[in-house]
């Protein structure tokens, strides 16, 4: 046996962890008429408009225009046993902490996607 095998029976169930970041790319759209009524003191051009605009979008104050999801890129994984995984699972999941061990086995084993339709 090398160190990339292990027999499953000897080892306990261990869990195949993968992490992963979504990307999407995020449109805004402030008319530039908005943009002056919010700075009326100070003039208008291309170069301000800009630059009141990213800066009204890096302080979350527009709605998002549109938004087009570019993909997964994994940026690891590792392998637990029961007891790391579950120490993860709270840490990650502090809101349901208190869902016992069985419970928060049972939805870790629930890991397949379901493809819901609407309508």
């Amino acid at each position: 046996m090398t160190d990339n095998t292990f027999v499953l029976e000897e080892a306990g169930e261990r869990y195949v962890v993968v992490t992963a970041v979504s990307q999407f790319r995020q449109r805004y759209c402030i008319p530039m008429s908005e943009l002056q009524k919010s700075n009326p003191d100070k003039e208008l051009t291309v170069e301000t408009a800009r630059e009141w605009a990213m800066d009204t979008v890096t302080m979350e104050e527009a709605d998002e225009f549109s938004q087009k999801f570019l993909g997964e890129t994994i940026l690891d994984t590792m392998i637990l046993d029961e007891e790391r995984l579950l120490l993860l699972f709270d840490r990650d999941n502090d809101y349901l902490k208190e869902w016992t061990k069985e419970k928060k086995l049972e939805w870790i084993h629930d890991w397949k996607f379901k493809n819901v339709t609407l309508g």
